[in-house]
């Protein structure tokens, strides 16, 4: 009897795993909202991009907590605001042991990890540098990329690797040590990701897709260059949308093998925060966030909406929208509901499928809240409450009040109209901001314009890490 019980505890342990899905959270670098096929963009196609939306659950009011790199993926990484624990701007200079992402908070890599997943990170970290900030020390069993802020393109064996605290150069790691290699980044974290997904098909695997397209430096790899529509003359424009097709080739690759061979994927697609469009700026890249109003950087919405889909075949419904606001902070508690995963202190996020399959009709977040340096928002219902600044003039404006339902461009300013709903929600966001902490670290003078300047981290020899 004691054989056949375990034999049965060991049969049920196998379904349940076999039954998990796989988890993929692809997010693309600072992504235009307008420059993809399904958000109106018609620069250039974007067949793959679009496919996976058709197949999806499009969010269209799809947020981030934060309108800069480091802190909006601290966010999506712990299922809270970065802002609880001082996550504010990016990690650029400062004492490498403190700088990044706390080491108490626990990562969804952590929490996908001990539920038995598979879990790996290809692209992009900029959650720190040493060695207790790693990929591979927060949770992630596999890492093949770059630890900081922005990385070229095109790799070289040969040339000289350089390290800068926001960018560094023919510096892509496997693990912890450095590889040299010849390549386009792209194409490299997609193979990456194929490879893992086949080595681990027997068991569930959790991957974090993380691209550098479109973000700078906007270098166009030969295989693209006949692509780009000859009438684009700009060649900043010219370079993101060179990497904006190789993004959307590779994404193809990826939904394609996860049709042939892992149909059971819950995939998660966003941005990380809004196009880059304004010059000059610290990583300009011409990306369109139409009809937004406002740019990377910027708490408006074109900083902080991004293009959102979620698809998993046979359990949401493909080709449908949904119109709540939602967040990438989301994620992670919902990935703890299909794995059975406990959810680590102070997740803020919240399970998305009974809303996305519509067995909850009322609104996942009653508020969503954010601060940026001396920007801040909120937003409750169809009203937004902005305080943003000119992050080029670096004037300061004030609350902001707007009825997203019918003025999505934050063009009209009811804030004088309605002083009594300015007051309520500059109430609700000095609630919400009690709870937050101070900056554990400050970033560049352009993460905040009222700063004084402060002089930029030199790129120089690499450093093992």
């Amino acid at each position: 009897m004691k054989r056949l019980a375990l034999l049965l505890f060991a049969a049920c342990t196998s379904i349940s795993a076999a039954s998990q899905p796989n988890i993929l959270v692809i997010v693309a670098d600072d992504l235009g909202y307008a420059d993809i096929g399904v958000q109106g963009g018609k620069a250039v196609p974007t067949p793959n991009i679009d496919a996976l939306a058709a197949n999806s659950v499009r969010c269209t009011n799809g947020y981030v907590t934060a309108p800069y790199c480091s802190p909006s993926r601290a966010g999506f990484l712990t299922g809270k605001s970065q802002t609880r624990f001082g996550h504010e701007f990016n990690p650029h200079v400062g004492d490498e042991a403190t700088l990044g992402l706390p080491l108490d908070q626990r990562t969804i890599a952590n929490v996908m990890h001990d539920a038995g997943y598979a879990t790996a990170l290809f692209g992009k970290w900029h959650q720190g540098f040493d060695a207790a900030h790693h990929p591979q020390s927060r949770g992630f069993d596999e890492f093949t990329g770059f630890l900081v802020g922005g990385h070229n393109f095109l790799l070289h064996k040969d040339a000289d690797p350089e390290f800068g605290s926001a960018h560094s150069h023919n510096m892509i790691y496997r693990g912890r040590e450095l590889q040299h290699i010849d390549g386009y980044t792209t194409d490299l974290f997609t193979d990456e990701s194929l490879s893992f997904m086949s080595r681990n098909a027997a068991k569930p695997w959790f991957i974090y897709l993380a691209y550098n397209a479109v973000h700078t430096p906007l270098e166009i790899a030969d295989k693209l260059k006949d692509r780009i529509p000859a009438d684009v003359t700009d060649p900043n424009r010219r370079g993101y949308l060179s990497l904006l097709l190789g993004l959307d080739d590779d994404v193809g690759r990826i939904t394609a093998e996860l049709k042939a061979k892992h149909p059971n994927t819950l995939v998660f697609f966003f941005g990380d925060n809004g196009g880059s469009g304004r010059k000059p700026f610290f990583a300009y890249n011409t990306g369109l966030n139409t009809p937004l109003r406002g740019d990377k950087g910027q708490t408006l919405e074109g900083g902080i909406r991004v293009p959102f889909f979620v698809s998993w075949p046979g359990k949401l419904a493909a080709g449908t929208t949904y119109d709540q606001p939602v967040s990438a902070m989301d994620i992670l508690p919902t990935a703890c509901a299909v794995t059975g995963a406990p959810q680590p202190d102070g997740v803020e996020g919240v399970n998305l499928l009974p809303y996305l399959k519509g067995e909850i009709t009322t609104a996942p977040h009653n508020t969503l809240a954010w601060r940026f340096g001396p920007q801040k928002a909120i937003r409750q219902g169809n009203w937004k409450l902005v305080d943003v600044r000119d992050m080029d003039a670096k004037t300061e404006s004030g609350w902001q009040l707007y009825d997203l339902s019918t003025d999505i461009g934050e063009q009209h300013d009811l804030a004088a109209a309605k002083p009594e709903l300015v007051t309520q929600l500059s109430k609700a966001w000095d609630e919400w901001n009690a709870k937050n902490i101070a900056p554990q670290w400050h970033g560049s003078p352009s993460e905040d314009p009222t700063a004084p300047p402060k002089p930029a981290a030199k790129a120089g020899k690499a450093k093992k890490k």
